[in-house]
């Protein structure tokens, strides 16, 4: 395959890396910045002359601390695509959807004008033979705040609909990579594994996609409109702000510091869900995703890792725990071994399993269950929270060397097979373990 490919708005060229093509930084939007700050994203303007696609994007806006990324600006609306250099067209797509609560991550370059993503997924595509696509969405006040309740010029939602305008991009281009349109799988992990439960949902997201694959979606968190409005009005009291289009002037610094005052806010009041979450507004989004993905007619590959909560739960003293989980209503089971891991473990049965369960109990198409249960060599947390990531993508990442895993093989010969052929491999509506 060339490395310069024409795409329906530009040529652009991209370069050889870990027997993969990769063209990095594409635009898939207008930047959304001034006046489409807060708005749905429009379609970037066409260009002529040849984009070299070597380096990656910046990140969306976002503050410091848990899976932050830097490199960050409102400019961020980039995709990423990676292509086996040997393989045969048409190829399967997969697409991914990263994590971080709805305030944290991104696909773009961990420093400016480098092409080192946190996400590098040239050995993910030669080693499955499919195109892989990677993009940024905006977070946070952004990407999921409900301001549309105060101001009709800002939109709800709008993390969702950039994620939206980039699988059209990829549905108009991907082909020009070697990709098949028709067999496009989505997959993500965390709040970007619960995106895509919303995107199954939505009118707009119709046709763009096939196939799903859930890695630890936090399934209930989403705010009802009259919860997101009550959350809108905390974080223009901790920007100091009166009304919406005064957060049109605040620089990232501010941004920051006011989504540390809301988060600690939402907090103090015992709410673990993700502080950024989208909003049920019955338009944009209709009913609960929980609720609604039961009527998808979209085969799904939903599963977690069997110590998720260590991760969020590890840095607390136990002594006390017992006081932490009564405030944010956890029940913790009675039994054998240590009250923090009994949490540990009560906190993934809430947040994971269970709402899992139950959208599988109620699926009107095929799906399937996995849990991942590889801990890191000499890993004091166990089977965390998004330790499978650089498992899968046999990457170094979380103190994780990823060069001759066999568990790495293991998970990307599952994800690429369902993407392929729509199943992993086992029995329709039971749970395989992995490895």
């Amino acid at each position: 395959m060339s490395m310069k490919v024409q795409t329906k708005y530009g040529p652009v060229e991209g370069f050889r890396k870990n027997g993969a093509i990769v063209w990095l930084g594409i635009p898939f939007a207008r930047p959304p910045v001034g006046e489409l700050s807060f708005r749905h994203p429009v379609p970037p303007e066409p260009w002529e002359d040849v984009l070299s696609a070597i380096k990656g994007s910046a990140n969306p806006i976002q503050g410091p601390g848990g899976f932050h990324i830097g490199n960050i600006s409102q400019d961020c609306l980039y995709l990423n695509v990676f292509a086996p250099e040997k393989a045969a067209a048409p190829m399967p797509v997969m697409v991914w959807i990263y994590g971080g609560s709805y305030s944290q991550g991104g696909a773009g370059a961990k420093e400016k004008d480098t092409d080192r993503l946190r996400y590098d997924l040239s050995r993910f595509a030669k080693e499955t033979g499919c195109v892989v696509v990677s993009f940024n969405y905006r977070l946070n006040l952004y990407g999921f705040l409900n301001l549309h309740f105060l101001d009709s010029d800002f939109d709800p939602n709008n993390g969702l609909y950039d994620q939206i305008l980039a699988l059209r991009f990829v549905r108009e281009n991907i082909a020009a990579f070697g990709g098949d349109p028709e067999n496009v799988t989505l997959f993500g992990q965390s709040a970007g594994g619960a995106c895509i439960l919303a995107l199954m949902t939505m009118r707009e997201a119709e046709g763009l996609f096939h196939r799903s694959i859930v890695q630890s979606a936090c399934i209930e968190h989403f705010f009802t409109a009259a919860e997101s409005e009550a959350h809108t009005r905390a974080y223009l009291r901790c920007a100091g702000v009166r009304a919406p289009k005064e957060l049109l002037s605040l620089d990232a610094e501010k941004v920051c510091q006011a989504n540390r005052r809301y988060e600690a806010w939402l907090l103090r009041r015992g709410d673990i869900r993700c502080a950024f979450s989208p909003v049920i507004d019955g338009e944009t989004l209709r009913d609960a995703p929980k609720e609604a993905v039961k009527r998808s007619g979209v085969p799904m590959l939903i599963g977690n890792t069997s110590q998720e909560g260590n991760l969020f739960l590890a840095s607390i003293p136990e002594f006390v725990l017992p006081f932490v989980t009564w405030y944010i209503h956890l029940k913790v089971k009675k039994g054998e071994g240590s009250y923090k891991q009994r949490a540990c473990d009560a906190l993934t049965e809430h947040i994971y399993v269970r709402p899992q369960m139950e959208v599988l109990n109620a699926y009107a198409s095929d799906a399937w269950r996995y849990e991942y249960g590889y801990a890191f060599p000499g890993s004091k947390m166990g089977c965390f929270h998004a330790s499978e990531l650089p498992v899968l993508f046999g990457v170094k990442m979380l103190g994780y060397d990823g060069e001759k895993d066999s568990v790495g093989t293991t998970l990307r010969s599952v994800w690429s097979r369902f993407a392929r052929e729509g199943t992993p491999g086992w029995e329709k509506g039971t749970t395989r373990k992995i490895p």
